[in-house]
């Protein structure tokens, strides 16, 4: 039996790894409120986003924006009814799917989310400047390791996110 104080390396990595993130979201909380956001609902809105810029004029449905941030649809849909009710997002039915709905940024989302990506990769910088250039290719290659691994192990999970 290993003891609290003799923690393997997969331990000690794995708790600064949560640690890391719990400090990374405590000083990205700020940030956001700023902009009237949560960090959750700044991913909606890049999602949205991202799908415009790769020609997505019909939007995102929810279970695609819940793919692409691997969360479970609940999830989305408490924080798109938000954005919905903040003028950010709209929704409209889906034409193939009456059940569904088609999500997309507003021009007010739209907007936002140009104000936003003016400064944020000068807040992504801040957030990763304890790391040099070589360091930050070293870390995510590491994190692509990781996240290879994950993939797999999630694909055999029975309540994965597929």
């Amino acid at each position: 039996m290993v003891s609290l104080l003799q923690r393997s390396p997969a331990q000690a990595a794995f708790g600064n790894l949560l640690r890391t993130y719990g400090l990374i979201q405590r000083v990205m909380r700020p940030y956001f409120q700023q902009y009237g956001l949560s960090q959750a609902q700044w991913a909606i809105l890049r999602t949205l986003h991202r799908a415009q810029e790769e020609g997505r004029k019909d939007g995102l449905r929810m279970g695609e924006i819940g793919q692409r941030l691997l969360v479970q649809p609940p999830s989305v849909t408490t924080l798109v009814r938000r954005l919905v009710k903040a003028g950010l997002v709209s929704q409209s039915a889906a034409p193939t799917d009456r059940r569904g709905f088609d999500l997309r940024l507003t021009r007010k989302g739209e907007a936002l989310v140009e104000r936003v990506l003016q400064v944020h990769q000068d807040q992504i910088s801040r957030v990763m400047g304890g790391l040099g250039e070589e360091d930050l290719q070293t870390f995510n290659g590491y994190l692509e390791q990781i996240h290879t691994h994950l993939a797999a192990l999630a694909a055999k999970t029975p309540d994965s996110l597929d």
